[in-house]
C-alpha cells in the first residue's frame, strides 16, 4: 500500500518544525531533485515509512514500476546533545503531552540553541541519504519523494523526531537519576543545605489540549498511563 500526501500543491508541512525539516533537507537535495521527488511522493510511490534512531527509511516505485530502498539520515543525538535536551525537556513538563498532541514548541528550540543543540537538523551537513538506484552520488528522486512523506508525518507528530534522535517519550518523564539535581542555577557558594527557591508547579493536564484517549492513539497506552501519572499523581 502506497503513502498518498495530503498536500496536492505548493509547499509540504504546514507547522513550523515540519516546515524547518523540509527547508533543511532541500537544501541538501537541490531544486532539480526536489521537484521530481516531490511530484512522486503525491503520485503515491512511496510506498511504506520506517522510522527508527537515526534513519528514515522506505521503498520507492519508480515510474517503470521497480522499487528502490531509499534513506534519509539524521543522526542519534551524541551523549552531551542527550544530556542537554533531556535538561530542557524535563524543564517543560507539559512537553510529552504537547508532544502528543501533535505541537513541538519554538521556545524549546530557542533554549536549546543556547547549547547548538537542536532536535531538527541544524544544517543540511547533519543529513545523510542513500538509494539502491544507481543515480550515484545523487541524492535521488527517491531519497527527495522519501524526505517529503516523512516532512508530513513528522507534521502530525512531531514525536518521530524524537526517535530519529534517539530518544523516546518515555526519556521525557523518567527521573534524571539518583541524586540529579533538577535543572536551575547552581547554589551560591555556603548556601548549601539552604532550601531552594520553590518553582512554580506545573501546569495541571489539560484534556482539551491532549485528551487522554487521543493520546493513547498516538503513543500507546502504556506511554499514555506514564503521562497520566506524572500529571495527576498517584490515585
Amino acid at each position: 500500500m502506497s503513502i498518498a500526501l495530503r498536500s496536492r500543491r505548493g509547499a509540504v508541512g504546514t507547522s513550523w518544525h515540519a516546515v524547518a525539516l523540509r527547508e533543511g533537507a532541500e537544501h541538501l537535495l537541490g531544486p532539480a531533485r526536489t521537484g521530481r521527488g516531490k511530484a512522486d511522493a503525491r503520485a503515491g510511490r512511496v510506498q511504506w515509512l520506517d522510522v527508527d534512531a537515526g534513519v528514515a527509511r522506505g521503498d520507492v516505485r519508480d515510474a517503470d514500476g521497480e522499487l528502490y530502498q531509499a534513506r534519509l539520515e539524521l543522526p542519534a543525538f551524541r551523549p552531551d546533545d542527550r544530556r542537554v535536551f533531556l535538561q530542557v525537556a524535563r524543564a517543560h513538563p507539559e512537553l510529552p503531552a504537547r508532544l502528543a498532541a501533535g505541537e513541538y514548541p519554538q521556545q524549546i528550540e530557542a533554549e536549546l540553541a543556547a547549547s547548538m543543540v537542536s532536535l531538527l537538523p541544524r544544517d543540511a551537513t547533519e543529513l545523510f541519504h542513500d538509494c539502491s538506484c544507481l543515480d550515484w552520488p545523487g541524492p535521488c528522486r527517491h531519497v527527495s519523494a522519501l524526505l517529503y512523506v516523512l516532512v508530513e508525518a513528522v507534521d502530525e507528530a512531531p514525536l518521530l523526531l524524537l526517535t530519529l534522535r534517539g530518544l523516546t517519550l518515555e526519556d521525557l518523564v523518567a527521573p534524571a537519576g539518583p541524586g540529579a539535581r533538577a535543572p536551575g542555577p547552581e547554589p551560591a557558594d555556603g548556601a548549601e543545605g539552604t532550601a531552594a527557591p520553590t518553582a512554580a508547579a506545573p501546569a495541571a493536564f489539560d484534556p482539551a489540549r491532549a485528551d487522554p484517549a487521543r493520546l493513547a492513539e498516538v503513543v500507546g497506552e502504556e506511554v499514555a498511563a506514564v503521562i497520566h501519572r506524572f500529571f495527576t499523581g498517584p490515585a
